[in-house]
């Protein structure tokens, strides 16, 4: 064990973490902006997105968009949600079972996703590429902050707000 409090791995043995560390919340400033940036990153995706749609497509693909954009926010807010109550109950009752209505409400999410999908898809309101488009929002947000993580880890030194410029 180290001063960190993980057990080291032996050879062919897994690493294990205490429960304590697996229910910290957000204790890392980093992580607080981090999750702020993706989801400042993501709502600019979508309005970008709807855009693009509305000018390019019209507004049936724009509608496809914002139904995919708000499936897509939903999803992220219930896939949160179940992991959490999953992983709560784990930690909890340490007994590596997780209650059946826990993990149904899990598969649940994706039968009411995909009813949506078919109903907005069948009145023929939108676009079914528009609602995959929105519907890809998060990983829009996740192309951005790469980008620009990728701009700060090529930025030279000298570019910093602390440089000198004599």
């Amino acid at each position: 064990e180290t001063d960190s409090g993980l057990c080291l791995p032996k050879q062919n043995s897994i690493a294990k973490i205490r429960a304590s560390q697996m229910t910290e919340i957000d204790g890392n400033e980093d992580d607080v902006r981090l999750r702020w940036r993706l989801q400042r990153n993501t709502y600019i995706f979508i309005l970008v997105a709807m855009l693009a749609a509305f000018f390019w497509s019209g507004r049936r693909m724009m509608l496809g968009v914002a139904l995919g954009s708000l499936l897509s926010l939903f999803n992220k807010r219930w896939l949160e949600g179940s992991m959490r109550a999953m992983l709560n109950h784990y930690i909890a009752r340490e007994t590596g079972k997780v209650p059946p209505y826990t993990v149904s409400k899990f598969i649940l999410r994706y039968f009411v996703i995909a009813l949506a999908i078919g109903a907005a898809v069948w009145t023929r309101k939108v676009h079914p590429l528009g609602i995959g488009i929105g519907f890809a929002a998060l990983v829009g947000g996740v192309m951005i902050e790469t980008v620009y993580q990728l701009y700060l880890g090529f930025k030279s030194p000298s570019d910093g707000p602390n440089s000198s410029q004599e």
